[in-house]
């Protein structure tokens, strides 16, 4: 009885441990953006992943979806994005919210897979170390530096909670385990840092297997049956996934032995509060896992009570691991051979998964700290809090934080120095004092972020859905749609319509290329159609545009849509009035081409860097085959100087430095064309900044580029004043130019090349028909369809090929008749995957089956 009532005390006590390791991590997470009102949306979440969240939840029920999407830019596979963004199974949470609580349905996710790595990395640590401290490592990790900076990319958070099961696994090689299952999903929910997981378990295994050399060919053979077992298994999601990264992705890593940063300087890391937005975007790793357990990690290496040859070796792995961190060749391995646009060291939560396991060996194995390891630690402590305190060393500490650690630091030698490690009280200590220190780094680190508010998100996705929705009822052809505003480039996920942005790692490089050439703003993955012009707006079958409206000004403040950006559009007075909503109008574009149509004759098209108009007209003559050139240039008047001198060939300076200079031309347009201020690619919205007739001109880039600025249509006689506000103390304006286009032409050879255009409709995701139609002569079907090789395409039932138009979109040519053509986007690299993973599906079922008859 004596022994049943601590077996069942033992268990109950376990149960609780198990509680508290999922629940503090949560409840300091979850309490921190409650008193903040649950406000989570930041950065990429806040303008990139909850718009692939939202169309994850529109979609669930149609998987279809991502098979090919229009709301993937100009359009594309979502089958790479659903794997990199979107696979995780948390994520079925958010159907049990509205698309107008998907930020606090976020700030619900992202809380519970924080407590689910302290979960999950308890039930490593409980196994192989002491409970106390196993429950104060759990919640280091959890609470990591690495979290604490990255949470907001929660497709990642998935693989931490993922390592301490693939860890266990490991060290369970040779004997009955799940490393198939655990490699599986390290691949699945998120292949990007899943991979980073694997290649450390690698690597870990390598160190276990040298340490434990018994029976290891058994081991190793194992190991890696196992992982190629499981890498098999995920093949429907890692070949069209790979497929997509190395088809649409422009390299733009350049091999390199340099370095990212003096190695010393990740010291500062191991500060409480060492975070800042500039961190976020080209900072240092984020390792921080309270000082207490990397002090205590450190006298790793002086302990007997573990072999030389263990820490030897575990020695040179976490050494390559910091180096990983800051030696170009290493970086580039880590991350896939690219080096991060933001998130520096993205794999540094395996160096803090392996300093806390350091920390647990020598606080659960040691029954005191030996008079070496009391000496490392005092004078490591003395070194770092004098060289830190000395001088502001780095812009994300303060005196304050760095006092804060210092006091921690100091508790922890007293307690190790004065008690034995096994002592109850000590354990308590030191996870009392874990808590407060993740707790107080997560506050101070995150107080330096800003966050956006939740109802910016939802009423602007509830006003911009709806309209979408309701055009949608009354027109089911195939078109694009856009704005004069935008809360994001990936508006169309949210908002349910196909359009002229997207802002996707895995975006098609072959469109965002085509896209620099016809100067809208871009980068390297994403765009947007900033600077757009009417001619490329209607080549790219963009037939409706939305604007603000606030006629009916009873919206309560509350209530108002709220948005980044307003373009200047003036070329939208040439549209057609559409309607109105409740704080939405829109136009309808009579020139927008269908996204297929028949076209005379063929033109080679040849685009310039940073030359939009040439490219467009280029553009145009190929879709259309009329050569008329429609932009010819205006003279640029004279400059009126206001507290600015000139040298000549428009190089501006102040007179005064400190006061407000300004260079404007008085334009009057002679016509009611449109009219495009061409902006130089060095001047930039940090240069200059420009009014016109004293409204406010947004003209940033994400790239030094050419840009092209409606200043008019419709305004014949129309005084316009061109202000240039100087924001530094010179500004180069040359090659500023004024194009007039020839609205007239234009408008006139669009018209006329839709009359007798197919119907193009899209029956299904992937699925587009046209109407049938009649050809005769030599004439193409061009479309702004991007060109892919998964492409099949039909006419009358017929498998035809197909070329490529402009190096960018699908074209066909046709004979004399009548035709009914029908394009079918085939995932090969999908099903070929599926393939491959239902065979080694069957195979393994078959293997098990055989092996448990024959036992």
């Amino acid at each position: 009885m004596k022994k049943m009532k601590m077996n069942y005390q033992n268990k109950h006590i376990n149960t609780i441990l198990y509680l508290l390791s999922f629940f503090i991590p949560f409840a300091i997470f979850a309490s921190y953006f409650t008193m903040h009102g649950m406000r989570i949306l930041t950065v990429d979440l806040g303008q990139q992943y909850i718009d692939l969240l939202a169309f994850y939840k529109d979609h669930f029920f149609n998987p279809a979806t991502y098979n090919y999407s229009f709301t993937n830019g100009l359009g594309g596979s979502l089958i790479g994005t659903f794997f990199y963004y979107l696979a995780s199974p948390f994520n079925i949470l958010l159907l049990f919210f509205t698309k107008s609580q998907l930020p606090i349905a976020i700030y619900w996710l992202i809380s519970l897979k924080v407590g689910t790595v302290g979960l999950t990395s308890y039930y490593y640590f409980q196994k192989n170390y002491q409970k106390i401290y196993s429950l104060a490592g759990s919640i280091a990790f959890a609470l990591s530096g690495y979290i604490i900076a990255y949470n907001l990319n929660l497709m990642w958070l998935d693989s931490l909670i993922l390592l301490p099961l693939l860890i266990l696994q490991i060290r369970k090689t040779g004997q009955k385990n799940w490393l198939i299952l655990v490699t599986f999903l390290l691949w699945v929910t998120n292949f990007y840092t899943g991979y980073m997981a694997l290649v450390f378990g690698f690597f870990y295994f390598c160190i276990y297997l040298y340490n434990h050399p018994t029976n290891w060919q058994k081991k190793l053979f194992n190991y890696l049956a196992k992982s190629v077992i499981a890498t098999l298994l995920a093949a429907f999601a890692l070949i069209p996934t790979i497929y997509e990264i190395i088809n649409n992705k422009n390299s733009s890593a350049v091999f390199n032995w340099g370095i990212q940063f003096t190695p010393y300087k990740m010291l500062g890391k191991f500060i409480s509060g060492s975070y800042t937005f500039h961190e976020m975007q080209t900072g240092l790793p984020n390792v921080y896992i309270t000082v207490l357990l990397f002090l205590v990690s450190l006298t790793y290496f002086l302990s007997n009570k573990f072999s030389l040859k263990e820490r030897f070796s575990n020695a040179l792995l976490i050494l390559f691991l910091f180096v990983s961190c800051w030696f170009n060749p290493l970086v580039l391995f880590w991350h896939l051979g690219q080096f991060p646009t933001w998130y520096p060291a993205r794999f540094s939560f395996v160096i803090s998964f392996l300093l806390i396991e350091f920390a647990l060996k020598v606080l659960s194995k040691q029954a005191k700290f030996s008079i070496a390891q009391l000496i490392l630690i005092i004078l490591v402590s003395v070194g770092l809090f004098t060289w830190l305190l000395t001088k502001n060393r780095f812009e994300f500490l303060d005196h304050n934080k760095v006092l804060i650690s210092l006091v921690f630091a100091a508790l922890l030698i007293i307690i190790v120095a004065a008690f034995p490690l096994r002592n109850i009280l000590v354990q308590g200590i030191i996870l009392s004092l874990t808590i407060i220190a993740t707790a107080l780094n997560l506050s101070s680190s995150l107080n330096s972020i800003s966050y956006q508010v939740n109802e910016d998100y939802s009423n602007f996705t509830e006003n911009v859905a709806n309209a979408t929705t309701i055009i949608k009822r009354h027109d089911s052809s195939l078109y694009r749609l856009e704005k004069t505003f935008s809360r994001s480039d990936d508006d169309p996920f949210s908002d349910n319509y196909y359009g002229l942005s997207v802002f996707n790692s895995i975006a098609n490089s072959k469109i965002t290329n085509f896209i620099s050439y016809q100067g809208l703003a871009h980068n390297s993955n994403a765009f947007i159609n900033k600077f757009s012009t009417q001619v490329l707006d209607s080549l790219l079958g963009v037939k409706y545009t939305l604007q603000p409206y606030y006629g009916n000004d009873n919206v309560k403040t509350s209530q108002r849509m709220k948005y980044n950006n307003q373009l200047y559009r003036t070329d939208i007075n040439s549209m057609a009035f559409g309607g109105d909503f409740k704080q939405i109008s829109y136009a309808i574009n009579q020139t927008a081409l269908p996204l297929a149509y028949v076209s005379q004759r063929n033109w080679a098209t040849n685009y310039f860097e940073n030359e939009p108009i040439k490219n467009q007209q280029s553009f145009y003559t190929a879709a259309t085959g009329d050569k008329t050139n429609l932009f010819t240039t205006i003279n640029l008047p004279n400059a009126q100087l206001e507290n600015a001198k000139t040298n000549g060939n428009f190089n501006y300076q102040k007179k005064v430095f400190s006061q407000t200079a300004t260079v404007s031309f008085t334009f009057t347009p002679q016509t009611n064309n449109s009219y495009y201020l061409q902006l130089p690619a060095n001047l930039t919205g940090k240069v200059a900044s420009l009014t016109i007739n004293g409204e406010n001109v947004d003209i940033e880039a994400r790239y030094d580029q050419v840009r092209l600025i409606n200043i008019a249509n419709k305004q014949k006689g129309k005084k316009l004043v061109l202000t240039f506000t100087l924001l530094k103390n010179k500004a180069n304006l040359a090659n500023i130019v004024i194009w007039e286009l020839n609205s007239k032409h234009l408008t006139d050879t669009l018209i006329k090349l839709k009359e007798n255009q197919p119907t193009v409709k899209e029956i299904k995701a992937g699925t587009i028909e046209t109407s049938t139609f009649t050809t005769s002569g030599s004439q193409t079907l061009r479309t702004s369809i991007p060109y892919d090789n998964n492409w099949v395409i039909y006419d009358n039932g017929k498998k035809i090929n197909y070329t490529k138009f402009t190096n960018t979109f699908l074209e066909i040519q046709l004979v004399d008749g009548k035709h009914q053509i029908k394009f079918v986007y085939v995932p090969h690299q999908f099903y070929l995957g599926l393939l491959i993973s239902l065979i080694t599906g069957i195979c393994l079922l078959a293997y098990y089956f055989y092996h448990k008859r024959n036992q």
